[in-house]
């Protein structure tokens, strides 16, 4: 996929051909955003336009031999597109599509504390030191930058300070703001965007072909304007199993069902939105200015026993521990002090 491919991020995707177009490229760059809009691949893209092999036809010819060619269009386009853009067929964006371009490094949290480590760090550093192989540039893309523990992030400000040459740095962030402001302040940040309601509603039936407009919009609002989200993971199958264990937690205290530390936020974060839902109905008494429209009657009955005093303190107690999350909680505990807090705001009347 290249830039051009990246639905609805034109001010972004135009940004990055522009500084292409320009030869313009910042050392370092950070693509903020709510997750699943395309920061990621809008790296990869980058990249690949970077150090794409693309020749006009008429150079093709002079060169003659050449370890690959670039097929001949019908209406060649010399302009900024071309200038800016990937081919998406030369050798070089195959291989940064599979992760493979010896000039391309990506990197992201490992391990069981979910953290990139300062190890990790000092690798990409020394990848970074040589000239590049292939590619006119050196790319190395930190996801879930975040992420850098304490010492990696430390370590970190050394490249940032003192890029080497032809090296381009691309940080991915959907939670900037615990980056170290020394690393903020020596990148220039780039801006995602979820998209509008009725684009996600016509895009996932485009791409889905058999889904309804109902089905369509649920999925839209759910996934918060966040295309790849919609379509990457089965979201309803994940609402249930968040219902399912708030109304668990609402009934007695078992042991806790969280695979690891992915699944305990992605809770957190289904919660919240069911919370805000709780509010909604016990402001307005309106099902239809629910988020989770499908699901009126439970949220109606979870709702039942508690005030919107003691909904609105439960989704605040509940994001604050959400955000203590990165210190690596105790699952268990975690589970029976949200239990209690659960029953203590909204009593044992959730059920399924």
């Amino acid at each position: 996929m290249a830039l051009k491919d990246i639905i609805g991020q034109d001010r972004p995707v135009s940004i990055l051909k522009g500084c292409i177009a320009k030869e313009r490229i910042p050392h370092a760059l950070l693509f903020t955003g709510d997750e699943g809009i395309g920061k990621r691949l809008a790296a990869v893209s980058f990249a690949k336009a970077l150090n794409c092999q693309r020749i006009a036809g008429e150079e093709l010819q002079a060169m003659g031999n050449l370890l690959f060619e670039v097929p001949e269009t019908e209406h060649p386009d010399t302009g900024l597109e071309t200038q800016s853009d990937a081919c998406d067929k030369c050798p070089s964006c195959k291989k940064t599509d599979s992760g493979n371009h010896p000039d391309v490094f990506i990197i992201g949290p490992e391990g069981d504390g979910g953290q990139i480590t300062v190890q990790a760090i000092r690798q990409l550093e020394e990848a970074l030191s040589y000239k590049p192989f292939e590619g006119r540039w050196k790319i190395a893309i930190i996801d879930d930058s975040d992420r850098l523990n304490q010492a990696a992030a430390n370590a970190f400000l050394d490249t940032l300070e003192a890029p080497p040459p032809q090296s381009i740095i691309i940080l991915i962030s959907s939670r900037p703001d615990l980056l170290l402001p020394t690393i903020r302040s020596r990148c220039q940040r780039i801006s995602f965007s979820t998209l509008p309601l009725d684009t996600m509603c016509r895009l996932i039936k485009e791409k889905s072909g058999s889904m309804d407009d109902g089905q369509a919009r649920l999925l839209s609002v759910l996934s918060g304007g966040r295309l790849g989200y919609a379509l990457g993971d089965n979201l309803i199958n994940q609402r249930e199993q968040c219902f399912s264990i708030f109304s668990q937690m609402l009934e007695s205290l078992e042991e806790e069902p969280w695979e690891d530390k992915e699944a305990m936020e992605a809770w957190f974060e289904w919660s919240q939105l069911l919370l805000r839902d709780m509010a909604v109905y016990s402001a307005t008494g309106q099902e239809d200015l629910l988020m989770n429209t499908d699901r009126a009657e439970y949220i109606k009955d979870v709702s039942r026993n508690a005030g919107l005093k003691d909904i609105l303190k439960l989704a605040r107690e509940l994001y604050n521990i959400k955000r203590r999350l990165a210190f690596n909680l105790n699952k268990q505990l975690t589970y029976n002090f949200v239990s209690l807090l659960l029953r203590n705001n909204l009593g044992q009347s959730g059920r399924g």
